[in-house]
């Protein structure tokens, strides 16, 4: 059986990056959005507790669903995810995230945001593609909706350094830019106060499982 429970709260700090030769496409987070506080996120955070799986994933899905226009596209369901090991706590911490096109949508093969003041690169876990709202075949001008969902893995001090730039109310976000195959680039962000709050909820996972005290 999988169980959710609402932990602690899951922020995410994100500060804005400097690309190089290029202006800033998605640099204001949604006025709801960036109003949520860590304690507020945790409240929603969601946690999938299933004996017969390897991990406990703890999810900010339902933290904040609305979309939101970026650089590019579309911006839909997107949130973090923690897979905590059962047997040696380790965590794996992944970004999913969904975009939206109304018309053909460009072929998405990395992902680059940044650490420690420098540009890094994660490559990408998964790309499903599917269609949506498509019209009847009476409807020959207007196009299917075309979905992506991309999910990339993060180092935890990565995670750490994005939720350590919160500041209540700040409409910052930590940038990230998809690079295309035709070489265009998609730019996205995430919410600071979902980081800081994913970390606190991955702690208090951590500490109730078995392992975690030896």
């Amino acid at each position: 059986m999988t169980l959710a429970r609402s932990l602690l709260p899951l922020a995410m700090v994100l500060a804005p990056i400097a690309w190089p030769g290029s202006a800033l496409a998605y640099d204001r987070l949604p006025t709801g959005l960036a109003q949520l506080t860590p304690d507020e996120v945790r409240e929603r955070v969601e946690v999938h507790d299933d004996p017969a799986t390897p991990h406990v994933v703890v999810s900010t899905r339902e933290a904040w669903d609305r979309g939101r226009s970026i650089g590019g596209a579309h911006a839909r369901d997107v949130h973090l995810r923690a897979l905590v090991d059962r047997q040696s706590g380790a965590v794996r911490w992944q970004v999913w995230h969904e975009l939206v096109h109304p018309g053909p949508a460009p072929r998405v093969v990395g992902v680059k945001y940044e650490a420690g003041g420098q540009i890094a690169q994660a490559d990408l876990l998964v790309t499903d593609q599917w269609k949506e709202d498509c019209p009847s075949v009476d409807a020959i001008h207007r196009e299917c909706n075309r979905h992506t969902r991309l999910v990339f893995e993060l180092p935890e001090n990565v995670v750490s350094e994005i939720a350590e730039g919160y500041r209540p109310q700040s409409r910052s976000p930590w940038q990230l830019k998809f690079k295309a195959e035709d070489g265009k680039s998609i730019r996205g962000g995430l919410a600071p106060a979902e980081a800081a709050g994913l970390l606190h909820a991955v702690e208090t996972v951590r500490q109730a499982l078995p392992h975690t005290s030896g």
